[in-house]
């Protein structure tokens, strides 16, 4: 699977084909419906390991005595993986073009059902937890859970996409842009402008001094 998630941060899911797949390992396209029974399950495995991967990337990050700080720090880490996985990312949210149509791993139901896999339903409980710990922490006003959680990954999704397209064209707009979003967000749900600010300075602070960063994949180069 790595040679496959290798050829899809190159060239895009549209461009991976069988052939061009199995050629570059040096086998028969026979083995790809051995492994995974044809393409779709390829891509449906890769779904799954992404999401595997990046939910235990967000839930390395070290909580504090602050919860709110500690959320913005996941945040970060949600966008550093998504921006180091472009590609992966985009066929996980089931934005592909040109005729392959794989459903995305993300699903979000108002009668409170998750993805419909484990895989999506483990990292979609990590961002759960972590928005639970800012309701019980009494900052902000009584909210669903599920309804907090997908603000916040409307915000951020949006924030990843507009960055892979570069339409930031460098790092600190697009942070800043996201930060003051972050801000703003947290103000509307009760939360006190001087206190989220401050929980938004401790991530940054944290970030800095290397505190809040998981080892193990790292962000692409901009």
């Amino acid at each position: 699977m790595g040679v496959a998630v290798r050829m899809l941060e190159d060239d895009g899911p549209e461009a991976l084909q069988a052939r061009k797949l199995t050629a570059e390992i040096g086998t028969s396209t026979q083995a790809i419906y051995t492994l995974f029974g044809g393409m779709p399950g390829l891509f449906e495995a890769m779904v799954a390991d992404g999401f595997v991967r990046w939910g235990q990337y967000i839930a390395a990050i070290p909580e504090t005595d602050d919860p709110v700080a500690d959320h913005f720090s996941k945040g970060w880490a949600f966008c550093d993986w998504a921006l180091a996985h472009p590609q992966l990312y985009r066929l996980m949210m089931g934005l592909t073009y040109n005729g392959l149509r794989i459903p995305g791993g993300l699903e979000m139901t108002m009668a409170g059902t998750m993805s419909g896999f484990p895989e999506g339903r483990a990292a979609l409980q990590v961002l759960m937890r972590s928005v639970d710990r800012i309701r019980e922490s009494g900052r902000i006003q009584p909210v669903d859970s599920l309804v907090l959680a997908g603000q916040f990954l409307t915000m951020t999704h949006g924030y990843v996409l507009l960055e892979i397209a570069g339409a930031f064209g460098d790092d600190d707009l697009g942070l800043q842009v996201v930060g003051s979003l972050a801000i703003n967000l947290m103000i509307g749900l009760g939360d006190s402008r001087e206190a989220a600010e401050r929980s938004l300075l401790a991530a940054v602070s944290a970030r800095a001094a290397g505190d809040q960063r998981p080892v193990g994949e790292s962000r692409r180069a901009h």
